[in-house]
């Protein structure tokens, strides 16, 4: 669930304000079906919870209020939220949720550069820490006459995923001390199509609150 809050709060942020019709397009084009478990129906129906819960506010054209005739902007709260669902899943590793990270990617040129170096030394050292405990509680099953030993495979397997992770964020925070990629202030380093995205290398200002 906060995967797909993010996701639809974030592509909300880029295009704001936008039809729902737009923001499940552009989704789709992300194939989160494929990789964050969102049904394409559902979109709507996210968004307009979004909406009750008052992270987006709903922009009716000519009053009509149907799935692809309404537009939607964050909120102040949204803003809150998208910035706290971002960094949430930034600086903490979730090995069994690898769709958390796939979507920090997405919106983590909205974070300044400083900010997302510190959290991926973080998640680091979380990575290093894991990888350091698992033999023993490998040893602990094997050890247990009480456990099947094939058990020690699900270890074996989060063992493996792990380092992968360890080794692709290093070489990740390599590249962006380098230089690599663009955050928050800084100039673009690609041409979004016009209209596609209003502030990037911006760090806005809050949305004024709504009575």
């Amino acid at each position: 669930m906060s995967t797909t809050r993010l996701l639809l709060l974030g592509v909300v942020r880029i295009f704001q304000p936008a039809y729902g019709y737009q923001l499940r397009r552009e989704l789709l084009t992300w194939n989160v079906q494929d990789w964050a478990n969102i049904n394409p129906g559902s979109i709507y129906t996210g968004l307009r919870t979004l909406a009750k819960h008052g992270y987006l506010q709903e922009l009716e054209q000519d009053g009509a209020h149907r799935p692809g005739r309404t537009s939607y902007k964050l909120t102040t709260d949204g803003e809150t939220e998208y910035f706290s669902l971002l960094r949430g899943m930034l600086w903490t590793v979730d090995g069994f949720h690898p769709d958390k990270m796939q979507a920090t990617i997405s919106f983590m040129w909205s974070l300044r550069r400083d900010e997302v170096i510190a959290a991926l030394e973080a998640r680091i050292t979380q990575l290093e820490s894991w990888l350091k405990s698992e033999p023993f509680s490998e040893r602990q099953i094997l050890e247990d006459p009480g456990t099947p030993n094939h058990v020690v495979e699900m270890f074996r397997i989060t063992t493996a995923r792990d380092s992968g992770e360890l080794q692709w964020t290093r070489d990740f925070l390599g590249r962006i001390r380098n230089g690599d990629y663009s955050f928050a202030g800084e100039p673009a380093d690609w041409t979004p199509y016009p209209g596609m995205v209003t502030h990037w290398g911006e760090i806005p200002d809050p949305p004024p609150r709504t009575s």
